[in-house]
Formats: structure tokens, sequence, C-alpha cells
């Protein structure tokens, strides 16, 4: 990720969560809290942001900036990007794309959906630990797919950020545990080869026209 992207989606955070702190940035970037205290210094000389002890609150221009340039589709506060349901905690997934534009989808499923069809668009994507509830990063995550425990969108996915608590799960309620990618690879040849069956008919839909990548 380049330190302009890191900015952009600095802008993005604090459109939904108003208030960043620094030491919260630099463990979701992964980088110094030096690096981002000086993305803040950056951003606020212009005009994108407001430094404070420790953080950042948004500014108006923060707020035309992430509306300017769209990386998804529109969809209302509260609904699911791919399929219109309302997330809840311990499913939500939510991806940011390139420009920093946030979105939502209900569960795991739906979150990958998104990424078969607006891939080169996402940025990152964080998700919820199923037992938690606990928001993580989507590619640290470890996804449960096709177990009998499906709360929302089918094929069953989900995902947990500590691996031992995947393997209790699984052991209890079967499928099979796999990384970002795999959970890709799984909800693509199950929607493609039988679109029909148990299926979310929103991301059946949108798989048979193809993926937008």
């Amino acid at each position: 990720m380049t330190s302009s992207e890191r900015r952009k989606m600095i802008l993005a955070r604090l459109q939904t969560d108003g208030n960043l702190q620094i030491t919260d940035l630099a463990g979701d970037f992964q980088v110094s809290k030096m690096t981002i205290h000086r993305d803040f210094v950056i951003l606020e000389e212009k005009g994108m942001l407001k430094r404070i002890h420790g953080g950042a609150v948004p500014t108006a221009n923060s707020r035309k900036i992430s509306e300017d340039i769209a990386s998804f589709p529109e969809s209302r506060q509260g609904e699911c990007l791919i399929c219109t349901r309302p997330p809840t905690q311990h499913l939500l997934y939510t991806l940011t794309g390139k420009n920093g534009e946030q979105r939502q989808a209900c569960c795991p499923h739906c979150g990958i959906s998104a990424h078969i069809l607006y891939g080169e668009n996402i940025m990152m994507a964080f998700t919820a630990d199923y037992l938690t509830g606990k928001l993580h990063a989507a590619q640290n995550s470890y996804f449960l797919l096709g177990s009998v425990a499906a709360p929302c969108c089918h094929p069953s996915i989900l995902t947990f950020e500590d691996e031992q608590m995947v393997h209790r799960f699984q052991t209890g309620f079967g499928g099979t545990v796999g990384g970002l990618n795999d959970a890709i690879k799984y909800l693509r040849e199950a929607m493609i080869l039988d679109p029909e069956k148990d299926g979310c008919p929103h991301c059946a839909t949108a798989l048979k026209k193809g993926p937008t990548l």
C-alpha cells in the first residue's frame, strides 16, 4: 500500500468513525505511530482533517473528498452492498475501495461476493469474529467454509480471528478452514456450479454475469 492510498483510507475512516486514534491506525495499517502522525500532518496542511491529542477528527473538506469518487454501486446506509440485508455485528464485513469509500456486507458470504465482483477496486477488508464480534483484517482471518451453521446467506462462510477457535467450531459444525483466497475460490465455484440451490439469489445473479476484475 502506498502512502497516498493509506491517507485516502484514513479519510474514509474519519467519515465512518468520526474520531481516529494514532495507536489504532498504526496497528490496523501495520506501520509506526510516527508514520500515522506524518500522515495526519500532511492531511491537516491540506485542510482534510484536524489533529487532536493522540488522534484526528474530520473537516468539511475530508467529507467532500470521500464523496467525490465511487468504487462501489450506491447502497443505503445499514444495508448490505450485495443483498441489502441489514448487517449484524458478529457477521459484519466491511470493504474499503481504493478511493477510501467504505461499504458493508451483511456477512462474510456477501463480503466474498464483493471481492469477486469488485476485486481490483478493494484496498482493504475487515471482518467480524463470529464468536466475539471483533473486527480484524480479512487477509488475516480464518474462514470456515460450508459449515452447517448458516446464520445468514448460503453457502455458509464464517470468519474467526483465532485459529484454535475456528477448529473447535469446525469440530461441531463441519466445513473446511481456509484463508481469504480460499474463500473467494470456494464461493466462486459453489455459486457458479450450482447457482440456484441453497444460495443467495442476489449473489448468484451477480456471479452469473461474471466478476468485474
